[in-house]
């Protein structure tokens, strides 16, 4: 049956279910963490254990966490823009002269209003991160790394933090001592290999993705160097024809012969790593539904990390 599954997910990646950072299997493994993860859910009426129940409000958590405040954003940095612009209005236009004091008025305005609004952005956006659920979910997190376990991947959205500026997140996971420092006892080493239940077996990464996730960071100058080989070749071109200089001729030969060559290796470079793309969504399509059948799945690469977010719509996830 899980073999079934993953073939269908292989062939439509949007059809698997949403790779959770640990799975509720992975959770129940271990009495005592099941007991203290039961306990969290209690307090806010949700089993955490149940796989779909967590699916359901992780999407409920980043629908209401993206969705806060994008028009009101939008509207406050317009008003601030107006602030800083009004008062240098009648330098720009002196028929404004005479109404200074009014664009004065309203530039003061336009920043109490702006700053205003950010401030209530603010504010809704920390009461969102501050959902009940949303803060019993990292502390479900911090304890299942307390008690050894391995998260796939720490959603971005969810600790608040943007993948964009790599600045610490707001809402990081609460820090919980190991299960074993409490006894004394010495932490067990990290598994080489994930565990699965039953027949469940976590499918192997294909050598296209693990060549894709080496190679996905690099190049991406070919198109912007072979665009100034060619000017190059132009203006040595140019420059032939004014000082009646045939060797500059030769320069244009050069420009475009060298961007041409460095387009079509751009352009390899890129049909490369699509058919790479393509074959890592295929691979976390596997990966999902192999989780949702009770695998245990180690921490993703960044590489395919990213390429969660990207596809769930969310920021990068980080371990």
């Amino acid at each position: 049956m899980s073999t079934l599954t993953d073939m269908s997910a292989s062939q439509d990646p949007s059809a698997a279910p949403q790779l959770l950072p640990v799975s509720g299997a992975e959770l129940r493994r271990d009495p005592a963490l099941h007991e203290a993860v039961r306990r969290v859910g209690q307090r806010v009426g949700v089993d955490f254990t149940d796989d779909e129940r967590v699916r359901e409000e992780l999407k409920r958590g980043r629908e209401a966490t993206s969705a806060v405040g994008v028009g009101a954003s939008c509207l406050a940095a317009l008003l601030v823009i107006a602030a800083i612009v009004l008062p240098f209005a009648a330098t720009v236009n002196p028929a404004l002269a005479d109404r200074q004091p009014v664009l004065l008025g309203a530039a003061g305005l336009a920043a109490m209003l702006g700053i205003a609004l950010m401030v209530r952005v603010v504010r809704k956006r920390h009461r969102a991160h501050r959902d009940p659920v949303l803060v019993a979910y990292r502390e479900v997190l911090a304890l299942a790394r307390a008690h050894g376990l391995t998260l796939t991947h720490v959603p971005d959205w969810l600790v608040g933090r943007s993948s964009e500026t790599g600045r610490k997140p707001s809402y990081p996971l609460p820090d919980i001592a190991p299960a074993s420092a409490a006894k004394g006892a010495i932490p067990p080493p990290a598994p080489s290999a994930p565990r699965s239940s039953g027949e469940v077996r976590l499918p192997r990464k294909p050598a296209e993705v693990a060549v894709w996730e080496q190679s996905v960071d690099q190049g991406g100058w070919h198109g912007e160097v072979g665009l100034l080989s060619a000017f190059a070749g132009a203006g040595a071109a140019m420059w032939a024809s004014i000082e009646d200089e045939p060797v500059g001729y030769a320069g244009l030969g050069l420009g475009v012969a060298v961007a041409i060559t460095l387009w079509v290796v751009g352009y390899r470079q890129g049909a490369r790593k699509k058919r790479g793309r393509e074959a890592a969504l295929r691979y976390l399509a596997d990966v999902r539904a192999a989780q949702a059948a009770g695998a245990s799945v180690p921490e993703l690469s960044p590489q395919l990390g990213k390429l969660l977010s990207e596809q769930d719509g969310t920021d990068t996830p980080t371990g």
